[in-house]
C-alpha cells in the first residue's frame, strides 16, 4: 500500500466527495427534467387582458394544465409595446416554468426597429412552438372605385391614395411598406394609435386603405362596411373564400401573418421544451380552442421548435430588410 502524507489523503478524499456529488447532481438534473412539470407554470403575456394575445394565451394555457397535470396561471406584464414583459422572462431561470406568449410584435418587429432591448429574439429564448397565427387583410370603404386589387393599384397610379396602420412599425404598417415595395403601389402611410381609430377613418372615408388583422376586419367585411381586396396568406383565408390572396393578385410571393407563439428561456432543458410542445400541440387539436380561434379569424398551429425557429429567423430576416429599405423610423 502506497504511504502518503496526511494532507494529500485528505485531498484525495474531497476530490473523492466532489466527483460523488457532481456525479450524483448529474443524475439528478435529467431525472428531475423527466419529471417535468412538478408545480405551477407561469405564462407571461406581454400585453394587457382582454385584448387577442391574452385571450389566445388563456384559451392555450386550459388544455395545456390539463395535459400537463398542473396550473399554467397567465401573468400580464404589459409596458413598451411588449417588451417590458419579453424582457422580464429572459432573467428568470431556465426550468420550464415561466414562459413567454410572444408575438410578431415583441419578437421580430420591435428587433427590427429598435437596437437598444434588453432580449435577443435568437438568443434569449428556446423556442417551444407557434401557437396561432392569422393573415391580414387590406380593405377599404365600399365607395372607393376599384373593385378588385389590379383595379387598385391602377387608380392608385393615378390618384393619391393613403393608407392606414395601427401605428408606426406595427405589422400593417410593415406589410403596407412591403406591399407598395412588391406591388409598385404609391401610398401615402396615415399611422394612428391603435387599429380601432384606424379603421373609424377608414370607414369615415378620411383615409383610403388599411391593412390590419382578419379579427379586427372580417366583422366589419361582412357587414358590408369594408370591401376587402386581399389576405397576406399564403392561401386564401377559409372566413372570407371568395377574397384572393396578395401573391395571386400581384403574381409575386407575399406572406405576411400575425403570430403568437411559446417561449421559453434559452437554456430549458430538453424533456421540459417536449412536454411543453406536445401540450401545446394537444391544445392547438382541442376542438373548442378551435372553435373559439376560428370566430376570430385565426389558425391554431401548433408546430414544433424547430418549426418556430425557422420562422422567427425568416420573419425577422423579413421585417428588418422591409424597415431599412422603406426607412422606417420608430416613433
Amino acid at each position: 500500500m502506497t504511504n502518503l502524507p496526511a494532507f494529500a489523503l485528505a485531498r484525495r478524499a474531497v476530490l473523492a466527495l466532489t466527483a460523488t456529488a457532481a456525479l450524483a447532481l448529474g443524475l439528478a438534473a435529467p431525472a428531475a427534467a423527466a419529471d417535468f412539470p412538478t408545480k405551477p407554470i407561469t405564462l407571461v403575456v406581454p400585453f394587457p387582458p382582454g385584448g387577442p394575445t391574452d385571450t389566445s394565451a388563456r384559451l392555450f394555457s386550459t388544455v395545456m394544465a390539463e395535459r400537463l397535470g398542473q396550473p399554467v396561471i397567465v401573468e400580464n406584464r404589459a409596458g413598451a409595446g411588449g417588451s417590458v414583459g419579453t424582457a422580464a422572462v429572459t432573467r428568470d431561470q431556465a426550468d420550464g416554468y415561466t414562459l413567454l406568449w410572444g408575438g410578431t410584435s415583441s419578437i421580430v418587429v420591435a428587433p427590427a426597429l429598435y437596437t437598444n432591448l434588453q432580449y435577443d429574439p435568437i438568443k434569449s429564448f428556446t423556442p417551444i412552438g407557434m401557437a396561432v397565427r392569422g393573415p391580414l387583410i387590406l380593405v377599404s370603404r365600399p365607395e372607393l372605385p376599384a373593385k378588385d386589387l389590379r383595379q387598385l393599384l391602377t387608380h392608385a397610379n393615378s390618384h393619391d391614395l393613403s393608407v392606414a396602420s395601427a401605428g408606426t412599425g406595427s405589422i400593417g404598417h410593415l406589410t403596407a411598406e412591403m406591399f407598395k415595395d412588391q406591388a409598385g403601389a404609391k401610398l401615402l402611410h396615415v399611422p394612428y394609435r391603435g387599429g380601432a381609430p384606424a379603421l373609424t377613418d377608414v370607414m369615415g372615408g378620411q383615409v383610403d386603405l388599411l391593412f390590419d388583422t382578419v379579427t379586427l376586419l372580417t366583422p366589419q367585411i361582412r357587414a358590408g362596411k369594408l370591401r376587402a381586396y386581399a389576405v397576406t396568406g399564403s392561401q386564401r383565408y377559409s372566413g372570407l373564400p371568395d377574397v384572393p390572396t396578395v401573391s395571386e393578385a400581384i403574381g409575386k410571393p407575399f406572406e405576411a401573418y400575425s403570430w403568437f407563439g411559446l417561449l421559453a428561456p434559452a437554456g430549458t432543458p430538453a424533456p421540459a421544451v417536449q412536454a411543453l410542445t406536445d401540450a401545446l400541440a394537444a391544445a392547438a387539436k382541442d376542438p373548442e380552442v378551435i372553435k373559439q380561434l376560428s370566430a376570430q379569424g385565426l389558425e391554431p398551429v401548433g408546430g414544433t421548435p424547430q418549426d418556430f425557429a425557422r420562422t422567427i429567423r425568416a420573419d425577422l430576416d423579413k421585417w428588418t430588410g422591409v424597415v431599412r429599405s422603406a426607412g422606417v423610423k420608430p416613433q
